[in-house]
Order: C-alpha cells, then sequence, then structure tokens
C-alpha cells in the first residue's frame, strides 16, 4: 500500500480536478455549464486544432485523441477527456519519479506530487482562457527528457525532447536551463573539448535541428508558408490584447501571480532559513532563467490571460518543491506553533488585516475575463493568499523564537 500511494494520491487529485469541470455552476471546456460532456464544443476544439496554422504544426495531442477515439470506439469528446486526463496523472507520477532521481525522499516526491495538481493552471486546465490542449503532453514529453538527460541517456532525450518541441515549440525555451543543469552537474563541459564533448553538446541542441527539419517539411507538405508568416508577423499585436485596458493588465499580472507567485515567494522565505545546496541551485537558476525568456514572449506575443503559458518554467521546480520548501511547508501543520503564535494580539490582528486586503484583491481587484461566477479562480486567489499570509506570521514568529532562544 505504501509503495502504491502516489498513485491513489494522484488519480485522486484527477478525479477531484475533472469534478470540479463537470460541476453545473462550471462553464469549461468540458461542460459548458451543465453536467453533461460537452461533445460538440470538444469536437469543434479539435477540428480547430487540426486546421489553424499554429496549432495545426503540433498534431500529437490530436493524433493521440483521434486514436483513442479510434481504437476504444469512444466520441472525440470522450477521447479528449480520457487522453488529457490521463496524461495529467502520467505527469504527476513523472514529477514523482523524478523527486528520487533528485534526492527528494518519498515524502518530498508526494508532496512535489500534490504541488504539481494544486497548481492553478492545472486545478482549472480545462476552463477557459487557460484552455489547455497540448500542455499535459508536452509536460510529460519535458520530464521524460529531464529524467533521460540526468540519466546520461542521450538517445532518449533527443527523442522525447524533440517530440516536446513538436507537442508545443515553447519547448525550447528551457534549453538555456538544461545547458545549467549540464554544466552544474558535469554532464557537460566547456573545460575539455574531447570528441565525446562535441558529441554530448551537439545531441543536446539536436532537438532543434530536428524541429526545424520537421517545420520545413509539415509547411511544404500542407503549403501554409503565407499563412505561417502572416500569423508570425501579427504575433505582437497580442500586446495591445494584454496591456491596453487597465482590466487586461491587471489579469495579465494577476494571471503570472497566481501561476508563479507561490513558488516565488516560498523561494524567498526559504533562502532566509536555509542554504540551497549544488543541485538545488542549479534547478533554481535553470528555473528562473526559463521565466525570464518565457515570460516576456507570453505577455508580448500571446494572450497571457491563458495562465498555463506562464507554468512552462516550473518544470525544472515541480520535482524539487517538497526538497527546496519542505521545511517551510511544515510549519504550516505545527498545531501547536498556531496556538503559542497567535495567543499574540498583534498577530492576530495581522492575521485579520492580511484577510481583509486579500479578499479585497482576491474579489474587487483582480476580475477574470470570463465571469467569476462560472469559475472559481477568485476563490483559488483568495485561499493562496490567505496560505501566504499565515505562512508569512507563522515563519516570522518562528524565526524570531529561535533567535530568542539562541541568545
Amino acid at each position: 500500500m505504501k509503495n502504491k500511494v502516489h498513485y491513489y494520491v494522484g488519480f485522486g487529485f484527477v478525479l477531484f480536478i475533472f469534478a470540479i469541470h463537470m460541476l453545473p455552476v462550471s462553464d469549461s471546456m468540458l461542460n459548458e455549464n451543465n453536467t453533461k460532456l460537452s461533445q460538440v464544443f470538444l469536437k469543434s476544439q479539435i477540428r480547430y486544432h487540426q486546421e489553424f496554422t499554429p496549432f495545426a504544426r503540433r498534431p500529437l495531442t490530436s493524433l493521440l485523441i483521434e486514436g483513442a477515439s479510434s481504437v476504444f470506439g469512444i466520441t472525440l469528446g470522450e477521447a479528449f477527456v480520457l487522453i488529457n486526463f490521463m496524461l495529467l496523472f502520467i505527469c504527476g507520477l513523472l514529477v514523482y519519479k523524478t523527486s528520487f532521481k533528485l534526492h527528494g525522499s518519498p515524502g518530498n516526491a508526494l508532496l512535489n506530487l500534490v504541488f504539481f495538481f494544486m497548481t492553478f493552471s492545472i486545478v482549472f486546465s480545462f476552463f477557459p482562457p487557460i484552455f489547455t490542449y497540448d500542455e499535459p503532453l508536452q509536460y510529460c514529453l519535458l520530464l521524460l527528457s529531464i529524467l533521460a538527460f540526468i540519466n546520461n541517456k542521450w538517445g532518449y532525450y533527443v527523442l522525447f525532447f524533440s517530440l516536446a518541441i513538436i507537442a508545443r515549440e515553447s519547448s525550447v525555451f528551457l534549453i538555456p536551463g538544461i545547458v545549467i543543469i549540464g554544466l552544474g552537474s558535469g554532464l557537460v563541459s566547456v573545460k575539455h573539448w574531447s570528441l565525446k564533448e562535441i558529441r554530448k553538446w551537439v545531441l543536446l541542441f539536436l532537438p532543434i535541428p530536428i524541429y526545424t527539419v520537421y517545420l520545413l517539411l509539415f509547411l511544404w507538405n500542407t503549403g501554409l508558408w503565407q499563412e505561417t508568416s502572416d500569423i508570425a508577423a501579427s504575433r505582437f499585436q497580442c500586446v495591445q490584447d494584454n496591456f491596453g485596458t487597465m482590466a487586461s493588465a491587471k489579469e495579465t499580472l494577476f494571471s503570472f501571480i497566481l501561476v508563479l507567485g507561490p513558488v516565488f515567494y516560498l523561494l524567498l522565505m526559504a533562502q532566509r532559513t536555509m542554504r540551497f545546496k549544488g543541485l538545488q541551485k542549479r534547478y533554481i537558476k535553470a528555473f528562473i532563467l526559463a521565466v525570464i525568456v518565457n515570460t516576456p514572449i507570453v505577455m508580448l506575443a500571446t494572450l497571457a490571460r491563458e495562465a498555463r503559458l506562464y507554468a512552462l518554467p516550473l518544470i525544472f521546480l515541480w520535482p524539487l518543491v517538497g526538497q527546496l520548501f519542505g521545511k517551510e511547508l511544515m510549519l504550516m501543520c505545527k498545531a501547536q506553533l498556531y496556538l503559542d503564535c497567535f495567543r499574540s494580539l498583534r498577530n492576530k490582528l495581522y492575521l485579520l488585516g492580511s484577510v481583509t486586503l486579500n479578499y479585497w484583491i482576491s474579489f474587487k481587484v483582480y476580475v477574470p475575463s470570463f465571469p467569476s461566477k462560472d469559475n472559481f479562480f477568485n476563490e483559488y486567489f483568495f485561499i493562496m493568499l490567505l496560505l501566504i499570509s499565515i505562512h508569512f506570521i507563522l515563519h516570522n514568529y518562528h524565526r524570531n523564537q529561535l533567535k530568542r532562544n539562541s541568545n
């Protein structure tokens, strides 16, 4: 039972996420405000991704959906649910498995799995305007690539990373981070340029020319050269969509905070009380570099309200959350610490003030572009800010107590 608990936890989260999307009060891609699967809408989304040029060049998810529909004799809508939720489940298992390769304990690995499933863009994957489609497959392939890379399995790395770029070309934004990880761990080196070392560098970047060849063949076969050129030229018109009004600018910023805010907060708190190890520093640097590369592109060349687009750099930290932040998160599980901390009138007032401020930000300042009555974005944001506020008070109280005891 102990060896299988991550399967049960992962499957439980997948069912939970599916249930949220199918609630009668939800307006998701899956149900459109009723308790039945939206067969027509899901089929239209699949066809849209097969026909619209930017999506058509990412055929892998659509092929899996159509394959499942054909093999199992189910509708495209049912196949969409089966494939994407199965891929989310596999992503969770891969996060769990990768955790052990990054020196995590079983407890760390289970926490990492939970954190993955509780990420905003995962919990609400199929709500508008998040509109997840290729990301579950992309995450699976990227996690498999990282596993292959750290295990020195170069052939598998090239295969999985090439497929990840075909699934979503944004995968290429992670290569600078992978270089940092490789240099720090000795998987690649710039000190000794032997034939073996040159071969490693070639293999590290080989997915890029493989994707380039694939894209050229795709465009040649479909004749979509002009459409691709026109769409690429119009990409930066998204700046107006993201920052053209105060409402859109706020949503762009809050989408970033909802996805990446908790990790940046925990990084800030953890570095106050612990020294990160060499491996941890490498993955943190890879994450930050990926954020620096990915975020401006999301804000300037895509619809930033599709919050899932911000989540890509988390590939580097999902398998490390427990190792990096486990001690900080455990503060939230100590009943005696709550009793001691909130005996203080000052801390009670801090909590009351933060709850009031959080409510104002979550339900008044943050206004999703799709009606809040159709989703739970505001409630999630409030709970997220509340947990951060409680942790911040507990963290400072605990830190001050340790200082007093040491004196």
